[in-house]
């Protein structure tokens, strides 16, 4: 016999009944306890919440019955069963009205006993297992968000970078955003200098969250050798790209004894290079909570540090080229006008030439963006940064043809520009290709040509910058995005599969408060049965039996066996997965009143008083009549439930009522329902409609009604709005379009 993980209270006012189901219940469920009458098992299930309850009805103190009522509003989905001697059908209908998962006569059949335990157990492992699974999925949920605002804002560090440039401010902003999106308490950058040949580090710009105390001051920071003990360690890994993170109190002492002055208790810091040369550091600190950062995270960090990286060299190379042509433009100025004073001194204009030429020369052996002229696509001459960035010799590529060395991929871009700037046509005036390194590797560069005259010729003087970094960066970037499409995909179809399973659940909610109206529905016809069997075997037992009489009796018996078919086919239909459901042509008011019929025994046990006001003719809409009927059913149990409220508050003259009007206009059906219960607060009116949002405690209801209600009408759309005054009434109206 296998045990059931579920824990168990018996209540038994009897000595020997105790202990013979004590070990019997043993060997079915993992955790029992005992209780001799009701309010000891009350108490012990307030201080335990039990999956099951298993009582008898007649018991000193507080009976059974009692008990349950008492659980019930504890608990309202308590799992209870009624062990007894006592058969009378009121007993049995009371025990039906208050929810209880089975009725079982003593003596007891344990057989019947143990496959009534053993599916209330697959039932509540079944909720505990949904319950899991939707707290996973609302983690992953959290952390997939977390994930996805990083990676876009790495994104938008990147386009900020390539269209404002960098500079302090933008470095600022940028850390701040960091900051933000990872919330952490403190961002901060370090770069490395050079003090006597020896390499220290220095803080150069931080951001910090509010509350926490700022470091950009700290003296022991503004100059730290990377020999010292505090910082060595960082220095050899961060220097061979390995970044660094943890939890403060698990480094070295060294390191605590400057770190936690700080109050930084977790951190990570990532390498930042420029051209390959170690540049700094990027460090992100927790000086609140002890946090163990994730790969994508990490990832994340790496990426806009590389960003960052290729931003600063490009920098500092635009800062070198401007430097070097306002140089150029001054000493030009400056040539030029000792040239017009000195124009009839031949010799000291030559001379003069010729520390011209030889500063152009340096200029040109010296610039930091390669340099190649060429005419009739013939290579003349390239400088020494063209030779570094392609790994050819000048005596390798003079005399060629420029497009010789370029990608297959570029090589007809290339020369229809050349083309179309040699006729003189407008082309672009910068462009991206790769070329062909003297390596045979594919390198990324950007080109600018201009047209010139060289000794007479046309010629084409071309400058090539190296940017196969930023385009390593770039697509990088379009490979993260990439993945985050295709899991952000993936959540999604999570998402429906867990709202299908939601609108379910919200379906056996309403089955399990409909039981008592299903009951009475199937009842009626089963008295006539044995009303009809009873006329069969009087007349039987008189001699007065004939064939017409039996005939009609057996109609009579088939017509009622057809009716409970129809309820059980419909409460089967009406239970089943949603993802099933098709759409059909629907009667409005023939849903109504068969869901009015449901309720009715239910509503009218409870004092309600349940109105009809339908349209006279015939409505149809195309939908579902059972998710239609689901709508129903939610907006009745908020009216009985703000009833019930009500009535607590009210005297006994109050009198509870649900009216449900229908009507048509030319394109549309109205479904409306109004009760005069407690009606909802205004400030809470606008999100009822949202998942889980609810005025009921915990154990009065979970939020999901109207939120699937409002799901259902939308997707045949219709709309559903409510109007509510305070202690007055609420009123639901619905619009669904009209079929012909």
């Amino acid at each position: 016999m296998i045990k059931s993980d579920i824990s168990l209270l018996y209540v038994e006012d009897e000595l020997i009944l105790r202990s013979i189901y004590q070990k019997i219940l043993e060997k079915k469920v993992s955790n029992i306890q005992l209780a001799e009458d009701g309010e000891e098992a009350y108490n012990l299930y307030v201080a335990n919440h039990f999956d099951l309850v298993i009582t008898d009805i007649k018991m000193p103190v507080m009976n059974g019955l009692d008990l349950v009522r008492k659980i019930r509003k504890v608990n309202p989905n308590a799992r209870i069963i009624i062990m007894s001697a006592y058969g009378e059908s009121h007993y049995f209908m009371r025990a039906i009205e208050y929810g209880v998962k089975g009725f079982i006569l003593k003596p007891v059949d344990n057989e019947l006993l143990f496959r009534i335990i053993d599916e209330q157990a697959r039932e509540i492992l079944m909720e505990r297992s949904v319950y899991i699974e939707e707290s996973k999925r609302k983690s992953a949920e959290e952390a997939l968000l977390h994930n996805e605002k990083v990676l876009q804002t790495v994104s938008d560090i990147a386009e900020t970078i390539l269209r404002f440039g960098l500079n302090t401010t933008v470095i600022s902003v940028l850390i701040a955003q960091l900051g933000r999106v990872t919330h952490v308490s403190r961002v901060y950058i370090f770069e490395i200098f050079e003090v006597d040949d020896v390499k220290h580090c220095k803080q150069t710009h931080e951001w910090v969250s509010n509350g926490i105390t700022e470091q950009i001051d700290n003296p022991e920071l503004l100059s730290v050798p990377l020999n010292d003990p505090s910082i060595s360690r960082w220095a050899n890994l961060l220097s061979n790209r390995m970044p660094i993170s943890g939890l403060v109190k698990d480094f070295p002492q060294d390191e605590r004894n400057v770190l936690e002055p700080q109050e930084i208790v977790s951190l990570l810091a990532v390498p930042i290079f420029v051209n390959q040369e170690w540049f700094g550091f990027i460090g992100f600190d927790d000086c609140l909570v002890e946090r163990v950062w994730s790969m994508v995270e990490t990832n994340a960090i790496i990426t806009a540090a590389n960003i960052l990286g290729s931003a600063l060299y490009r920098y500092n190379i635009e800062n070198e080229l401007k430097f070097l042509n306002q140089k150029l433009e001054t000493r030009v100025y400056e040539r030029t006008k000792e040239l017009e004073i000195e124009i009839n001194e031949k010799n000291i204009a030559e001379e003069l030439l010729r520390d011209s030429e030889e500063k152009y020369r340096l200029i040109f052996e010296n610039v930091n963006d390669g340099i190649i002229l060429s005419n009739n696509k013939m290579i003349q001459f390239i400088n020494p940064k063209a030779f570094e960035i392609s790994g050819y010799l000048p005596k390798e590529v003079i005399g060629k043809s420029f497009d010789d060395f370029i990608h297959p991929d570029y090589k007809e871009m290339v020369i229809t520009n050349h083309y179309n700037r040699m006729a003189g046509l407008e082309i672009q005036e910068s462009y991206d290709i790769q070329i062909l390194t003297a390596k045979g590797e594919n390198k990324w560069v950007e080109i600018k040509s201009n047209l010139i005259s060289w000794d007479g010729i046309p010629s084409v003087l071309t400058f090539i910058t190296d940017i196969h970094n930023r385009k390593e960066v770039e697509n990088e970037l379009r490979e993260l995005n990439l993945h985050l499409e295709d899991r952000i995909r993936h959540e999604l179809e999570q998402l429906a599969l867990q709202q299908d399973l939601l609108i379910q659940k919200n379906k056996l909610e309403s089955l399990g408060e409909l039981s008592a109206g299903i009951s009475h529905e199937i009842n009626q016809p089963l008295g006539g049965i044995s009303f009809s069997l009873d006329n069969i075997l009087n007349e039987l037992q008189s001699g007065n039996l004939n064939n017409e009489y039996l005939k009609n009796k057996i109609n009579f018996i088939f017509n009622d066996i057809e009716r409970i078919q129809k309820i059980i086919n419909h409460v089967r239909i009406f239970s089943r997965d949603n993802q099933n459901v098709s759409h059909e042509i629907v009667e409005v008011n023939q849903v109504i009143e068969h869901t009015a019929a449901l309720v009715g025994l239910h509503y009218t046990n409870n004092e309600i008083d349940l109105q009809l006001t339908l349209d006279k003719q015939h409505l149809y809409i195309l939908g579902s009549p059972f998710q239609l009927e689901q709508v129903l059913l939610n907006m009745l149990s908020n009216s009985k439930f703000a009833l019930e409220k009500k009535r607590e508050i009210s005297d006994y003259s109050f009198k509870k009522v649900i009216t449900i009007k229908t009507w048509t206009t030319a394109n549309s059906i109205f479904i409306e329902q109004t009760d005069n219960g407690i009606g909802i607060p205004k400030k809470v009116l606008l999100k009822i409609f949202d998942p889980f949002f609810t005025t009921k405690n915990a154990a009065e209801g979970t939020g999901l009604g109207l939120s699937i209600s409002y799901g259902i009408i939308k997707r045949i759309g219709g709309e559903i709005s409510v109007e509510s005054n305070e202690n007055e009434f609420t009123r639901f109206l619905i619009r669904i379009p009209q079929q012909n």
